[in-house]
């Protein structure tokens, strides 16, 4: 791993996040050309995390330059199908909820974290891989910032909501559903996308000092109601931001949040 200033790292987790987010979300028409550019990004950064890391990078990258447009779409689809693929779905809950009241309080916990940075997730359901990804990037490129305006107090709250929701969300069924990905995906982007997924989510394992995380089941389960829409009120914020999911299907498009 390269030296590096803290807020430069924390660039680099960003890219990497936002590389992940935006390839699990729903290829919009022109995603392809911002998965490249998001690639490219990832790839310089991806020498300020970990070699397992920049290899993962680069592979994708690879896949990606030998995509096309309409391939990841159909890919995509074949993959995850537009609602809820019971084999391969891309919701936290499916892994960690046996019945609806569960899956309902745990979507509630998640969408907690986004309230608390002025997040509202529109169009999907918040524990979507692809929202949590986004979350994290957002998160991690407050911190960039903080650190650059030299305000240790924000932080602190960056670094520690990074460190509960990693644990307690994103790296408990990161493994699982990184595996099924691969093999769904297999020999498509998403497959190289599934790899980066589990190096960087172990890297961060390991930068964040999270300890021993305790992994959910490996055996999704299907619940009878199709995931609908979930809506999360946004409060004040001195930096307020917006996430509409990318994943389309009843619930439309979905474009990466933005920091104003």
């Amino acid at each position: 791993m390269n030296r590096a200033t803290a807020e430069e790292r924390a660039l680099a987790r960003a890219s990497v996040y936002r590389l992940l987010s935006l390839t699990f979300a729903y290829p919009t028409p022109g995603r392809l050309a911002d998965l490249c550019a998001a690639a490219e990004v990832a790839d310089v950064a991806g020498t300020l995390i970990d070699s397992a890391t920049t290899t993962a990078v680069h592979e994708l990258q690879d896949s990606l330059s030998n995509a096309a447009n309409g391939d990841l779409e159909s890919t995509y689809q074949r993959s995850f199908t537009l609602s809820y693929n019971e084999d391969c779905p891309l919701y936290e809950t499916a892994f960690s909820a046996s019945h609806i009241f569960q899956q309902t309080q745990q979507q509630a916990d998640i969408a907690g974290f986004y309230k608390a940075f002025g997040v509202d997730p529109m169009g999907d359901r918040p524990d979507h891989l692809a929202l949590e990804l986004e979350f994290l990037y957002l998160v991690v490129l407050k911190e960039a910032v903080a650190r650059d305006s030299t305000e240790p107090d924000n932080v602190a709250i960056c670094r520690s909501a990074q460190r509960s929701f990693v644990r307690d969300h994103l790296a408990r069924w990161a493994p699982q559903i990184a595996g099924r990905i691969a093999v769904s995906g297999r020999g498509t982007v998403y497959e190289a996308a599934a790899r980066l997924l589990l190096a960087f989510v172990a890297w961060e394992e390991r930068y964040l000092r999270l300890g021993k995380v305790q992994r959910f089941t490996d055996e999704p389960v299907l619940i009878a109601d199709e995931p609908g829409e979930f809506a999360c009120p946004v409060v004040d914020s001195a930096v307020p931001v917006t996430i509409s999911p990318t994943h389309r299907g009843k619930g439309g498009d979905r474009a990466a949040g933005n920091v104003d």
